[in-house]
């Protein structure tokens, strides 16, 4: 077993950046670095509460069940001072969403829409696909999150607007929020940024 801390606390390079101690120590046997990783968070080593951070969220996403019960941290989270908290607490929520038997992360929509307007990207990304993911577990949201995606596109400028348009692709499953999915993505499909386009024709295609 590995001391993920120490590691993170040194140079980060090929073999020790946290998506490669996740393929390497962490995704054969994630038990036994969960402690490790929920303690990281609240180091005062900007590089430990980092990574931990991170890792925390690669793991959410392959093994929600095991990040679940720690729910609550993340949510507090969402309000945490250092942006990498409020960004990873965002995609992890989005990530246990799926395993969200109390029903916790809906009640944090309100909270999660106003980080769509903000000015790092990085956050409002990790907010898009949170709320997509959260949307695809809450039928009963769909509307109302896709509705609000879209209210907020305009904020996303040139190729950044990709990221709303990959997301909705999620919505797949509501054959009723079709038509407005189609609205919506159909006009991208002309742009004269091609990734833009690509992105647009390939959410097309889930619809059918």
């Amino acid at each position: 077993m590995k001391d993920i801390h120490e590691i993170l606390r040194g140079k980060w390079e090929d073999g020790t950046r946290p998506k490669d101690l996740y393929k390497l120590y962490l995704s054969p046997e994630p038990e036994q670095y969960l402690d490790q990783l929920i303690t990281g968070l609240d180091s005062e080593e900007r590089r430990v509460q980092t990574g931990s951070s991170e890792l925390v969220s690669l793991l959410s996403l392959d093994r929600p069940e095991l990040i679940a019960p720690y729910m609550d941290k993340f949510i507090g989270n969402l309000d945490a001072k250092p942006p990498v908290l409020r960004w990873e607490a965002t995609c992890t929520l989005g990530n246990l969403a799926v395993v969200d038997s109390e029903k916790k992360i809906p009640a944090l929509l309100d909270r999660m829409y106003p980080q769509l307007e903000h000015k790092s990207i990085v956050l409002a990304n990790h907010t898009v696909q949170a709320l997509a993911k959260i949307a695809e577990h809450n039928p009963e949201k769909a509307e109302e999150v896709l509705d609000k995606l879209i209210e907020k596109s305009p904020l996303f400028k040139k190729t950044t607007v990709g990221f709303i348009i990959e997301a909705i692709a999620r919505f797949n499953k509501f054959e009723e929020l079709h038509p407005k999915v189609r609205a919506f993505v159909e006009p991208f499909t002309e742009s004269e940024m091609k990734v833009v386009a690509r992105k647009a024709r390939k959410t097309l295609k889930t619809l059918g």
